[in-house]
């Protein structure tokens, strides 16, 4: 059958409603699978639908991983209507920077998987597959899909924004020669050195022969797409900082992008499930798994959860710990899941909230009181628990029989 007459999940069951997480359709067919990859995904998955669940341990979750956690773990599975004793969810440490990662990151996400009820199919890390995504990258350098760059991060830079200006002069009809065409070039001056030379290279980068930010390796894409993230995104960079998983074993490491869609498709997940800020990377995301001809999983992009008051930018919440400013990641003052743990929030209580808010694509704003209300079912069920103890269930049924109340309590 030609690819033109395929389409994304061409492998999954009719019964399977992927409709239910269809999103965004490519323009070109890199999305699109082979009758022969069907067919191996078949074989290995059977009637199962995969989804994964992939933090990076450089931070504790919070309450926007649990979102992702209810996602991919229960509510897709929901969209797609597959039966539970065909869901599998992988949960997976997306660990390629050793620079911001510990296993005490590791260790608190584990325990709050754990926590909050869910039972992964099986734990894997990224890392582990070190070795395989290496020998992929060979693969992409010997067919001329990979180049050793030496610019500079600043230099990188500067041609990518030269590519910008030349997308926005391209969508305004000017072609290049017209007199308003933007100056500079938008290409590496190392892009075009031979296969052969790139694999010196890059077996020079993985025996430590190179300086840390010397070089790096990128991947040959598109520097004339609208999209920025075809500009030739990095691959491997050095860092000479041992792995908290692996050990000192390496000194090249892959970059998420690199790795996260080689990692979805080896696992034959059938359903990479991310945040909106990552829709403009489904091209690159389908670009590298068709050059590498892999099989495809299916892509959807939900938006991310913003509460009111609530920081849950990571970076910044990262700042909160190393500055000082909480007394760590379980501070009651913070929006991590062991932090509301310590305010009184209940697994169930969480889980809870995040099913009764959805999933959606568009943007949205949770009014802070949806979230405390949560909290205050589990304080107040505890409160009925102690009480009954004690042979007073009378006060408290009193207070939970107020019309405000019933409301709360019918859902816990």
């Amino acid at each position: 059958m030609a690819a033109a007459m395929r389409s994304p999940g061409s492998w999954l069951d009719e019964s399977v409603k992927k409709e239910g997480l269809e999103a965004r359709k490519l323009e070109q067919d890199w999305d699109i699978t082979t009758e022969a990859q069907d067919a191996e995904h078949k074989k290995i998955n059977g009637p199962v639908v995969r989804t994964r669940f992939p933090p990076e341990p450089n931070g504790y979750l919070h309450i926007g991983h649990a979102k992702s956690m209810n996602m991919n773990f229960s509510l897709a599975f929901e969209k797609l209507g597959v039966p539970p004793e065909n869901r599998e969810t992988v949960f997976r440490f997306d660990d390629t920077n050793p620079d911001a990662e510990s296993t005490e990151f590791i260790d608190n996400i584990r325990e709050d998987v754990q926590w909050m009820g869910w039972k992964p199919t099986k734990t894997t890390f990224a890392s582990d597959l070190f070795p395989k995504l290496h020998a992929l990258a060979v693969k992409l350098v010997e067919k001329g899909a990979c180049y050793v760059c030496y610019q500079t991060s600043e230099e990188i830079e500067v041609c990518r924004e030269v590519a910008k200006k030349h997308a926005q002069a391209r969508s305004r009809g000017l072609s290049q020669g017209d007199p308003e065409w933007p100056e500079g070039s938008p290409l590496s001056p190392y892009r075009d050195t031979s296969p052969a030379e790139n694999l010196r290279l890059f077996e020079d980068m993985r025996k430590g022969k190179m300086r840390e930010g010397e070089c790096c390796l990128r991947m040959k894409m598109d520097m004339t797409s609208s999209n920025m993230n075809l500009f030739d995104q990095v691959a491997y960079r050095i860092k000479y900082t041992p792995h908290p998983h692996t050990g000192p074993g390496w000194v090249i490491y892959p970059t998420y992008d690199f790795t996260h869609c080689i990692q979805d498709s080896l696992e034959h997940v059938d359903f990479s499930i991310c945040t909106l800020e990552f829709e403009t990377r489904r091209e690159s995301y389908y670009w590298l798994l068709d050059a590498l001809d892999l099989y495809k999983p299916m892509v959807y992009e939900m938006s991310r959860l913003n509460i009111e008051y609530v920081v849950l930018s990571k970076r910044k919440l990262i700042q909160l710990v190393t500055s000082g400013f909480v007394r760590g990641w379980d501070d009651p003052r913070m929006p991590t899941i062991k932090g509301l743990r310590r305010r009184g929030y209940t697994a169930d209580a969480l889980n809870r909230f995040c099913s009764d808010i959805g999933v959606t694509r568009n943007e949205n704003l949770i009014e802070y009181v949806w979230l405390h209300s949560f909290r205050l079912v589990s304080f107040f069920r505890f409160i009925l628990l102690s009480i009954n103890i004690a042979n007073h269930h009378y006060r408290i049924l009193h207070v939970l029989d107020t019309p405000a109340w019933k409301k709360f309590y019918a859902r816990s």
